[in-house]
């Protein structure tokens, strides 16, 4: 997937400044998988909520104070029950939209490449793990490349992947995701790409993945487009 050539022809050229992305690494450090640092990754999160959400701050503040009078062997228990055996959902964003279809692999070599000039480490998970992108989202100084990857690419993720959730009542990554989406939706309004938003039948909770069959989904939906993801 190439993402930074979904530009229109008729779109007028303009300056862009960068956002100032930076909270995104701290909202990635709150899906890694649980260790002696996640008890500072909590407060910094909590720090940036005050901040950017006042009105979560009460909440998330319970929250993460419920969460992390487990000890980080139940943390990482229950780490691996939501996102590994018999997950709720997957934290690779690329599965989530493209299951294992040719597409995925497109896009890993892209984000690849991507977290290559960002000089990002993506240890031992693939690049389209959700803290690995939400570093990338952080990193990057292309604002085109950040408005495509929030856009087009980890909104509809994060949100699909929300509705995995419905049937639970309470589960502390839940409610991570929900400001994790909020955040997206609000940095990322994709003003320019609405064309290449993805239909709402595919948040409806019928599907394995947002993009079932990419192969024909993508060209009924996008066609003519120009758009190769």
């Amino acid at each position: 997937m190439d993402l930074k050539n979904h530009r229109k022809e008729d779109c007028k050229e303009e300056k862009k400044f960068m956002k100032n992305l930076s909270h995104y690494k701290i909202l990635a450090d709150m899906f890694r998988y649980p260790d002696e640092h996640s008890v500072e990754y909590a407060n910094k999160f909590l720090e940036m909520i005050v901040a950017e959400l006042p009105e979560k701050a009460e909440a998330m503040q319970q929250l993460i104070d419920i969460h992390t009078q487990s000890s980080v062997r139940e943390q990482q228990e229950y780490y691996l029950k939501t996102f590994d055996v018999q997950a709720v959902c997957y934290l690779d964003i690329g599965y989530v939209l493209f299951g294992e279809d040719y597409k995925r692999a497109q896009l890993l070599v892209n984000l690849q490449n991507e977290h290559k000039n960002a000089e990002i480490d993506c240890g031992s998970e693939l690049g389209d793990h959700l803290p690995n992108v939400l570093t990338l989202l952080s990193k990057t100084t292309d604002p085109d490349f950040a408005e495509e990857l929030g856009f087009i690419i980890t909104a509809p993720a994060v949100r699909f992947m929300l509705t995995k959730f419905t049937n639970i009542n309470s589960n502390y990554y839940k409610n991570l995701l929900e400001v994790l989406y909020e955040f997206l939706q609000r940095d990322f309004k994709g003003d320019n790409l609405l064309e290449y938003a993805v239909p709402e039948q595919a948040f409806n909770g019928d599907n394995d993945f947002v993009m079932p069959s990419p192969k024909s989904a993508i060209c009924d939906t996008h066609c003519n487009k120009r758009k190769s993801f």
